[in-house]
């Protein structure tokens, strides 16, 4: 499926080298800001950085299970050179939960890392529920499919939801971005920091039918 994705006109793959955290975004474009914050993230803590971007209009949800490397270079080489990383997402927050539209979840096999990004996220920005305990997140928002690109490093990863709210732009979306470089920058627990080789975006954009 991701390759009939990337294959689609207008559809563009964003892989950025950096250190041995990384950042993704597979829904940019049609998850408003999900991209942006990704890149800027990694960008401000020079974590890797992976992102499938759709054109505006366009929205074709794929799955995030379904994001198998065998179909995308981009993505095999990304997922090879991170030890973990944060999976950036958005959605419309909890339903029928009174703090909705101020609810985000820490989802992903890295519990360690959830729970800790979820207390920083929690002193830093306290007007939003930050949750990280996984009996209390939607299972189908638990992102915890071992064919998830947030679960095939090492050391797994964090599925990160965020409601539309922060995702604006505004002095929430920049303290967001903050603490998310600030958490890249202390580096993966499972190896180095840090890698010699860096390199610059490099966007795809691919043709072909859907």
């Amino acid at each position: 499926m991701l390759d009939e994705l990337l294959a689609t006109e207008g559809v563009e793959e964003r892989f950025v080298v950096g250190s041995r955290f990384g950042f993704c975004a597979l829904h940019g474009g049609l998850e408003q800001g999900t991209a942006e914050i990704a890149a800027a993230a990694a960008a401000a803590a020079g974590a890797s950085c992976y992102a499938v971007v759709q054109p505006d209009g366009f929205r074709w949800h794929v799955p995030s299970h379904r994001y198998n490397p065998a179909h995308s270079p981009a993505l095999d080489a990304y997922l090879n050179g991170v030890d973990t990383m944060i999976s950036v997402h958005g959605f419309g927050g909890v339903r029928d939960a009174p703090d909705r539209w101020t609810t985000a979840l820490l989802g992903g096999t890295d519990r360690e890392l959830a729970v800790a990004l979820g207390a920083r996220l929690t002193e830093a920005l306290p007007g939003y529920r930050w949750i990280s305990d996984l009996d209390e997140i939607p299972r189908h928002l638990r992102g915890l499919h071992p064919d998830n690109p947030v679960n095939r490093p090492v050391g797994g990863g964090v599925q990160l939801e965020l409601p539309p709210r922060v995702r604006r732009p505004g002095p929430d979306l920049d303290v967001l971005i903050s603490v998310l470089a600030s958490t890249a920058r202390g580096g993966s627990r499972h190896g180095s920091s840090s890698r010699a080789a860096r390199g610059r975006a490099r966007p795809v954009r691919t043709r072909g039918r859907r």
